[in-house]
């Protein structure tokens, strides 16, 4: 192919990843590694069916594979950008956007969920371009000739321990205000066996069954869905239904209300929070968002760091699905399930970005993609909340969450079966616990932080010994 075909055509699947992100990013249950994991299965038939459509064009097997990897590219970025507007107006959440639902529906209720949405796709396309400009010195520092990489691994436990304890210790208001940080501790525990039995797989998962059928997601993958769903959307929404809650007018012509220094520091803490993630295994971007709360100094306005908070939140998703690309050819490691396809689709093209100046030329290409499907995400962010924020201006509130309940715990028994709706229900019946006791959601986070220590300090099995 001539350069310039390949450029065309690299656009060309860039933006149908980012048709096919704009689904996975507004549907709840339907998420990026959905989609990577049936490119994987299906690649075969994709390629055969790609190539056919482009044969007259002369295309190689590495053109090809690189369009096809180019199309995640575009779904993995947009998704980042296009998830946070169901967590807002539908409070249907993901791992990634789980603790961002609690300041983003406060918004809402106050006729800013708009304004939730701008703040997220600022955070968001910020970091997508910062995160670019810090690949060098991330490369230097995480590969050679620093290889901090290796070093930082046997850490792991004891950074997480670190961050559990701030954000225990951040509640009450002293501290020697013992009950709010019993509360908080015992939802870690809790949260973090529930999280501990899901992840683990079990003779239990053979005799489930769904509507859905997902070749290649592993069992215990399917169960995350119902899981965040139930920790923080459905508790959330029942929540807010007790309180009965009239959701006012939203204001589209609205201006984040947020100072530069505000900005600006959760940009940067989001996007080296996000940067940790793509680099180190066990540490998840929600573990990450947890981190961006210290960076939040405590005298400012509840109005500003909940704003900063979702903008963080946001960099750190995006700052992540970027990391990991760079990880892929740095440390040859897939840190995501969209990295998996890449690795999988690209077996005998990777390269490993071993000298400085030899960057491959298929990892220039993907950067390509990431560019323009984090500067398309954005107008689309902007777009489809303004239209979300109208439809939400004709809808009663209480309908409507009662409506997203029942659609949420359909999409659970599609999507994982009778036991994804057993792991949903007592998700919820925890999830509704930190708003009656006034403690933050994020030691809910101890669903995947609690098994993540487990598992790197080796007790995951005396664990596992003991209750099964």
């Amino acid at each position: 192919m001539s350069p310039i075909s390949i450029l065309l055509f690299s656009v060309l699947f860039t933006f149908i990843g980012i048709s096919l992100g704009i689904i996975t990013g507004l549907v709840p249950g339907i998420h990026v590694n959905t989609i990577s994991f049936l490119i994987i299965s299906s690649l075969g038939t994709i390629s055969l069916f790609v190539a056919s459509l482009i044969s007259d064009f002369g295309v190689t097997n590495f053109e090809l594979l690189l369009f096809i990897s180019m199309l995640v590219i575009g779904c993995l970025i947009t998704h980042t950008f296009l998830d946070f507007i169901p967590s807002t107006f539908l409070g249907a959440p993901e791992g990634e956007t789980a603790l961002a639902v609690l300041p983003a529906h406060e918004m809402l209720l106050e006729g800013r969920g708009f304004e939730a949405v701008k703040a997220s796709a600022l955070g968001s396309f910020a970091a997508s371009f910062i995160a670019l400009l810090l690949i060098l010195p991330a490369r230097m520092i995480m590969g050679n000739p620093v290889n901090l990489y290796d070093r930082l691994i046997p850490f792991i436990p004891l950074i997480l321990f670190i961050v559990i304890f701030v954000l225990i210790m951040q509640e009450g208001i002293s501290l020697l205000d013992v009950e709010p940080k019993a509360v908080a501790g015992g939802l870690f525990l809790l949260s973090g066996f529930l999280g501990f039995i899901v992840l683990t797989p079990t003779s239990l998962y053979t005799y489930n069954w769904t509507l859905v059928e997902q070749e290649g997601v592993p069992t215990t993958s399917l169960m995350l869905f119902p899981m965040f769903t139930g920790l923080f959307g459905i508790s959330n929404l029942l929540v807010s239904l007790m309180d009965n809650p009239d959701v006012p007018e939203q204001k589209t012509d609205i201006e984040v209300q947020m100072g530069k220094k505000s900005k600006i520091r959760g940009i940067i803490s989001g996007t080296l929070s996000g940067g940790l993630v793509g680099w180190l295994p066990g540490i998840t971007a929600a573990a990450a968002t947890a981190v961006t709360r210290i960076f939040i100094p405590e005298d400012e306005s509840e109005e500003t760091k909940s704003r900063e908070y979702i903008t963080a939140v946001s960099a750190v998703d995006t700052s992540c699905a970027i990391f990991t690309l760079v990880a892929l050819f740095v440390i040859m490691k897939a840190r995501s399930g969209a990295m998996q396809a890449i690795l999988r689709i690209n077996e005998a093209n990777i390269e490993k970005w071993s000298a400085l100046v030899e960057v491959p030329e298929l990892f220039l290409l993907l950067l390509f993609a990431v560019v323009i499907s984090s500067t398309v995400a954005y107008l689309l962010t902007l777009m489809i909340g303004k239209k979300f924020s109208t439809i939400h201006q004709k809808v009663e509130y209480n309908k409507l969450s009662k409506g997203i309940i029942v659609f949420l715990v359909l999409m659970m028994f599609a999507l994982s079966g009778p036991l994804g709706i057993f792991v949903g229900l007592i998700s919820t019946v925890i999830g509704v616990i930190p708003p009656l006791y006034g403690v933050k959601r994020v030691h809910l986070m101890g669903c995947i932080i609690f098994p993540i220590i487990l598992f790197f300090t080796g007790l995951d099995m005396y664990i596992i010994e003991i209750i099964l």
